[in-house]
């Protein structure tokens, strides 16, 4: 009855508009104290705010995000945009191919869904529209290409919360997202190309000088966003260290590039701050709720629960596909895959699943969140930096989200895809 109650509270709070973090707090509060008792939930109130993000590995978190952010401020993203459309625009589908090679290798720069489909759509959808795509197939891209693969590539901060709450490598977590992410970019590339084909959109062929004279103001973070990988990959540096290098390569590339002077800094510096509030009061809030969902035995409960019903394992994972698509509809992806995490993980590890594997599903999974409505924050982003109706923006999606679930699919019959490059680490 208690754990009844309690969902259906957890459910009101969600429905009023709390944001998930606070939610998490009162829902984990009240199951403590309610299963454990006062003198239990006081001795867990005591710690649990310090000891939820107090670890090395929680600076991996700012610290990339930091380095979005110097890479966001230092214009890179338009930069990035003009020289791939310049070697490759006046091929059939370019302006949309530039889109989604832009989209993944912006991704791997900044690690952030909400930065990249908000830079994308001011850069990328004009040119998509001038190049003879409609508004709506155009704006439905950046939506749902941007910052899923952005979420996928490294540095992706989603992967980096999953591995800490989860207790999983974060060097190996992020590595096993590149294949995927090409995977996605691949597919949804043969979309573009199909679509320009049929309405022959095409731009205009740049000189070789153009092309090489273009490269000159991207290389440098290319070739830090290689080097920060690399390193992960081959263990030179931990993900923690790359994350360091890699804020503070940003920030002297920009520097020196005089893309950088003390307002952007600061702005970027304030901007991480918050943001990292943001993801740690939700990472306190999950602490305190799996608590309540160890001491109600809760994790135990679902897992007999399963191998009583007979449940296949397929059966099993077809469910969790279904729940994190409808959480997907409702709440943002840090609060779906916080909220979950203390009940899925153990009953997926329980029933033989790879915790590396499971972690870039989630994470795929809930960014489809992000492109459908009535939340689908990528939609409103889209919609409110390019000027394309929200209504157009998720009609010109629909076909993109067929993309992104073809991408699960093949994840779930290939398991390899993701595993593949963790196991050569």
């Amino acid at each position: 009855m208690t754990v009844l109650i309690l969902t259906v509270l957890l459910l009101v709070l969600i429905l009023i508009g709390m944001p998930i973090g606070f939610v998490l707090l009162i829902i984990g509060t009240l199951g403590v104290w309610i299963v454990s008792g006062w003198d239990a939930l006081m001795g867990i109130m005591g710690t649990t705010a310090f000891r939820s993000v107090n670890g090395f590995s929680y600076t991996t978190i700012p610290m990339f995000i930091l380095m979005a952010n110097f890479i966001s401020k230092s214009k890179i993203a338009e930069d990035l945009f003009d020289s791939i459309l310049k070697w490759i625009g006046h091929k059939p589908g370019g302006a949309g191919v530039t889109t989604v090679l832009s989209s993944a290798a912006f991704g791997a720069l900044s690690g952030s869904s909400i930065a990249a489909t908000s830079i994308m759509s001011k850069v990328a959808v004009p040119q998509m529209m001038r190049s003879n795509y409609s508004d709506s197939f155009a704006a439905g891209l950046v939506a749902s290409s941007s910052g899923t693969l952005a979420a996928l590539i490294p540095p992706s901060v989603p992967l980096i919360v999953y591995a800490i709450q989860t207790e999983t490598s974060i060097g190996s977590l992020l590595i096993a997202g590149i294949l995927p992410g090409l995977l996605l970019a691949f597919l949804l590339c043969i979309l573009v190309v199909a679509v320009a084909v049929k309405n022959k959109s095409v731009v205009e062929r740049s000189s070789w000088s153009e092309r090489f004279q273009s490269l000159r103001n991207i290389w440098p973070m290319l070739l830090l966003i290689l080097i920060v990988i690399v390193a992960i990959y081959s263990g030179i540096g931990t993900s923690t260290e790359a994350a360091a290098f890699g804020a503070f390569g940003a920030l002297i590339i920009g520097f020196l590039m005089k893309r950088l002077n003390f307002k952007a800094i600061m702005d970027a510096l304030i901007e991480t701050v918050q943001q990292t509030c943001m993801i740690f009061i939700i990472l306190v809030g999950a602490t305190l709720f799996s608590y309540f969902v160890a001491f109600s035995r809760l994790g135990n409960s679902l897992i007999n629960l399963i191998e009583s019903a007979n449940i296949s394992a397929v059966g099993v994972l077809c469910l969790i596909i279904l729940m994190y698509l409808i959480l997907g509809l409702f709440l943002d992806l840090f609060g779906s895959m916080l909220l979950t995490l203390p009940l899925v993980f153990p009953l997926m590890m329980s029933l033989g699943y790879d915790p590396l594997w499971f972690g870039v599903l989630v994470v795929l999974l809930l960014e489809i969140g992000l492109v459908t409505p009535p939340v689908g924050i990528n939609l409103y982003i889209t919609s409110q930096q390019s000027g394309v109706s929200v209504k157009k923006v998720l009609k010109g999606s629909i076909p993109f989200i067929g993309v992104l679930l073809l991408t699960v699919l093949l994840i779930i019959l290939f398991p390899q895809i993701v595993l593949y490059l963790p196991s050569h680490m």
